[in-house]
């Protein structure tokens, strides 16, 4: 019995995850098992079926609690610090002047949350291929050159704005606002168009792990193309190409 006893014991052990929340004591003790209750004035832990006891542990005593699974810190606390983050685009572009089908494009960028209700971003965003079925066309008085493929990149810098901050909701919705400079190249041209605009829109950032977030987002852009590089030559649009883009986007950041 003895040995059945002993074996069923070693079965439990292998049985049981290794990982466990970890409370740091300031005199050095570790406490290992599971955080049952978790305030701003005492800590209960215990770790059962190996101690059938719970400790209570007032907070001025803890160094460090280390927890085995994404644990959200106070709003005060949380999330505040550097930012790197990638997104997935998919793009609807109206004009007047332009017929652009819709089109994906990639972001990268880096950030800083100077606090739980204030964050700064800046990226780029690419887009691979543009297509204009009407052929979009170009003229100096002399030569005429008309376009059908473009791609793009574009400078973003925006304001992130996290209007429940103080509640200890998992997924945590924001504003966002911001300005864009942008060129379109045609293809096989040497020519580019530039122009600029605003943005506003909304997301939501869900944790996956203590680091690692996910990101969806809703974007609306306003663009006005106004100046041209046409055979070598700098020249202003008249009149200017104004484009509208409705994006939506999915990825993820990395929060220090």
């Amino acid at each position: 019995m003895k040995f059945l006893g002993c074996l069923f014991a070693a079965a439990l052990f292998i049985a049981t995850p290794a990982a466990a929340d970890q409370v740091i004591m300031k005199d050095g003790t570790v406490f290992k098992g599971k955080i049952e209750v978790d305030t701003d004035k005492a800590v209960l832990i215990g770790n059962p079926p190996f101690d059938p006891n719970s400790y209570l542990l007032k907070t001025e005593d803890i160094e460090k609690i280390i927890y085995e699974e994404y644990h959200q810190n106070p709003p005060a606390e949380r999330k505040r610090g550097f930012i790197m983050e990638g997104r997935i685009n998919g793009n609807i572009v109206s004009s007047d002047q332009i017929s652009f089908g819709p089109a994906p494009s990639l972001y990268a960028g880096l950030g800083f949350r100077v606090h739980p209700l204030v964050e700064l971003d800046g990226g780029v965003d690419w887009t691979p291929t543009l297509h204009d079925a009407d052929a979009f066309s170009v003229s100096d008085g002399t030569t005429t050159r008309r376009y059908e493929d473009f791609w793009q990149y574009a400078a973003v810098f925006s304001l992130r704005l996290y209007p429940f901050y103080e509640k200890k909701w998992k997924t945590e919705p924001y504003l966002t606002a911001g300005y864009t400079w942008s060129h379109q190249i045609p293809k096989d041209s040497g020519d580019s168009l530039k122009g600029s605009g605003w943005t506003i829109g909304f997301g939501a950032i869900r944790p996956l792990s203590a680091h690692l977030f996910l990101e969806g987002r809703v974007v609306y852009q306003s663009l006005s193309y106004d100046s041209i590089q046409f055979l070598g030559q700098q020249g202003t649009l008249q009149p200017s190409i104004d484009q509208h883009v409705y994006s939506m986007s999915i990825g993820a950041s990395y929060r220090f």
